[in-house]
Protein backbone atom coordinates (compact mmCIF):
# COMPACT_ATOMS: atom_id res chain seq x y z
CA UNK A 1 0.00 0.00 0.00
CA UNK A 2 1.26 3.33 -0.90
CA UNK A 3 1.45 6.06 1.43
CA UNK A 4 -0.54 8.31 -0.43
CA UNK A 5 -2.93 5.08 0.08
CA UNK A 6 -3.52 5.52 3.60
CA UNK A 7 -6.64 7.06 4.80
CA UNK A 8 -6.46 8.43 8.20
CA UNK A 9 -8.43 10.76 9.89
CA UNK A 10 -6.15 13.61 11.46
CA UNK A 11 -5.85 13.24 15.40
CA UNK A 12 -8.23 16.63 16.03
CA UNK A 13 -10.92 15.31 13.38
CA UNK A 14 -14.07 14.12 15.47
CA UNK A 15 -16.37 11.97 13.28
CA UNK A 16 -19.75 11.29 14.28
CA UNK A 17 -22.58 9.47 12.16
CA UNK A 18 -25.65 11.04 12.88
CA UNK A 19 -27.86 9.07 9.85
CA UNK A 20 -28.61 9.64 7.35
CA UNK A 21 -25.83 12.05 7.70
CA UNK A 22 -22.57 12.25 9.45
CA UNK A 23 -20.48 15.28 10.90
CA UNK A 24 -16.59 15.98 11.25
CA UNK A 25 -15.60 18.93 13.26
CA UNK A 26 -12.30 20.26 13.52
CA UNK A 27 -10.94 21.41 16.84
CA UNK A 28 -8.50 23.26 15.58
CA UNK A 29 -10.44 25.81 14.14
CA UNK A 30 -13.56 24.70 15.45
CA UNK A 31 -15.36 24.05 12.32
CA UNK A 32 -17.84 21.41 11.63
CA UNK A 33 -18.73 19.92 8.42
CA UNK A 34 -21.69 18.18 7.59
CA UNK A 35 -21.52 15.16 5.26
CA UNK A 36 -24.55 13.21 3.14
CA UNK A 37 -25.05 10.10 2.97
CA UNK A 38 -23.07 9.07 0.65
CA UNK A 39 -19.94 10.71 2.31
CA UNK A 40 -21.00 9.13 5.69
CA UNK A 41 -20.61 6.12 3.68
CA UNK A 42 -17.30 6.73 2.79
CA UNK A 43 -16.14 8.30 6.03
CA UNK A 44 -17.35 5.02 7.61
CA UNK A 45 -15.25 2.78 4.85
CA UNK A 46 -12.23 5.50 5.63
CA UNK A 47 -12.21 4.49 9.25
CA UNK A 48 -13.21 0.91 9.00
CA UNK A 49 -10.94 0.05 5.44
CA UNK A 50 -7.95 2.81 5.93
CA UNK A 51 -6.82 2.61 2.45
CA UNK A 52 -8.17 4.68 -0.91
CA UNK A 53 -8.67 1.52 -2.78
CA UNK A 54 -10.85 -1.00 -0.24
CA UNK A 55 -12.78 2.35 -0.22
CA UNK A 56 -13.58 2.20 -3.66
CA UNK A 57 -13.76 -1.90 -3.92
CA UNK A 58 -16.49 -1.48 -0.96
CA UNK A 59 -18.61 0.95 -2.89
CA UNK A 60 -18.33 -1.31 -6.08
CA UNK A 61 -19.59 -4.04 -4.37
CA UNK A 62 -22.09 -2.45 -2.62
CA UNK A 63 -23.43 -0.03 -5.65
CA UNK A 64 -24.71 -0.22 -8.83
CA UNK A 65 -22.27 2.64 -10.57
CA UNK A 66 -19.62 2.95 -13.03
CA UNK A 67 -15.82 1.78 -11.77
CA UNK A 68 -14.99 5.34 -12.88
CA UNK A 69 -17.92 7.51 -11.01
CA UNK A 70 -17.17 5.72 -8.17
CA UNK A 71 -13.39 6.43 -8.33
CA UNK A 72 -14.02 10.00 -9.22
CA UNK A 73 -16.66 10.57 -6.11
CA UNK A 74 -13.73 9.06 -3.87
CA UNK A 75 -11.12 11.34 -5.41
CA UNK A 76 -13.40 14.38 -4.85
CA UNK A 77 -13.65 13.72 -1.39
CA UNK A 78 -10.63 12.79 -0.52
CA UNK A 79 -9.46 15.98 -1.73
CA UNK A 80 -11.78 17.79 -0.16
CA UNK A 81 -10.65 16.19 3.38
CA UNK A 82 -7.17 16.81 2.14
CA UNK A 83 -7.97 20.46 1.46
CA UNK A 84 -9.22 20.69 4.78
CA UNK A 85 -6.02 18.75 6.74
CA UNK A 86 -8.39 16.85 8.04
CA UNK A 87 -6.33 13.65 6.83
CA UNK A 88 -2.95 12.99 8.79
Amino acid sequence: MHKQDTLRLHPDILFRAVPPEGVLVDQRIPSVMVINESGLRMMELIRDKGSRQAVIDALMEEYDAPAEVIRADVDAFLDDLRNRDMLS
